[in-house]
């Protein structure tokens, strides 16, 4: 049973926040909801995009707000947690589907990003998505109310742009998009860089926390970064046989099997485009 306001992260850690679950499952859950975490960590899920947001004696740190829609629901909600501000905004990443909306907490918020991300949200000049006024390049503290916040880039992945927020008191670390928990990777792999992103895996799998909290599904653990990172290694072999064999595009995706992971979320519908994108970006005849 799902709750349309709060509800504790134990009691449901197996069933929560899974955008990937039966339509019938899906429709008796509500839009949005807010889970709590950790001590003043939360999580606020709109249908199957999800953010996080940290509360504090000075002010509360909002990551994605992910449209004009879903932000005023958690901006409501958080009045009811504190009488503090929002302070900053944190973008994940360039992606609109997940940092549309902010507008709705300019008046009190500096906004975040990787710096290769704010050019990206220049060029759209959406005046829903307010410009980052605060980035940087490889790593950056935010302490606000007595709570540490790592902003850390990995290097590029599912953008070039994506960063992941780390708890270290709560050893928790939010990811978006590149870290699917059980789940392949999306589609035909946009914005993807293959290689990059299995090497920026191997950085997150270097950090210390236990919790990994993701932009869309179920909450996992660290051991699932390997376990992705695993999949598109095994997906990489797999197809780049393929080209060595002189296999076309759409051979390799007849040929190519990982059963493996028939399991995971997004398999029948995706893996097929999966094995478009590496072969895409691995063909000696495609610029990258």
């Amino acid at each position: 049973m799902f709750f349309s306001k709060w509800f504790s992260l134990p009691s449901v850690l197996l069933s929560l926040l899974l955008p990937f679950v039966p339509v019938s499952a899906q429709q008796s859950r509500p839009a949005d909801e807010i889970t709590k975490l950790a001590e003043d960590v939360y999580l606020f899920r709109h249908q199957s995009h999800q953010a996080i947001f940290i509360v504090t004696p000075e002010g509360v740190i909002v990551t994605d707000p992910i449209s004009p829609d879903a932000a005023t629901w958690p901006s409501a909600e958080i009045k009811t947690l504190t009488n503090q501000p929002v302070r900053h905004v944190i973008y994940s990443h360039h992606h609109n589907d997940h940092i549309t909306g902010g507008r709705i907490f300019a008046d009190t918020a500096l906004f975040v990003s990787q710096q290769a991300a704010r050019v990206k949200i220049l060029d759209v000049a959406d005046p829903d998505i307010p410009a980052p006024t605060l980035t940087f390049t490889d790593r950056m503290s935010i302490e606000l109310g007595g709570k540490h916040v790592e902003l850390i880039y990995t290097g590029r992945n599912h953008s070039d742009n994506s960063l992941v927020l780390l708890l270290t008191q709560n050893t928790l670390l939010f990811a978006v998009d590149f870290i699917p928990i059980e789940t392949v990777a999306y589609r035909a792999l946009p914005d993807g860089y293959p290689d990059d992103w299995i090497e920026s895996l191997k950085q997150v799998e270097r950090l210390d926390f236990d919790t990994l909290v993701p932009g869309h599904g179920k909450i996992g653990q660290k051991e699932h970064v390997r376990l992705f990172r695993e999949y598109l290694e095994a997906l990489r072999r797999a197809v780049s046989e393929q080209i060595q064999n002189g296999a076309s595009l759409e051979e390799a995706k007849k040929a190519v099997r990982l059963p493996k992971y028939e399991q995971w979320y997004g398999y029948m519908a995706w893996f097929t485009e999966n094995v478009e994108g590496m072969h895409r970006y691995l063909s000696p005849h495609t610029t990258r």
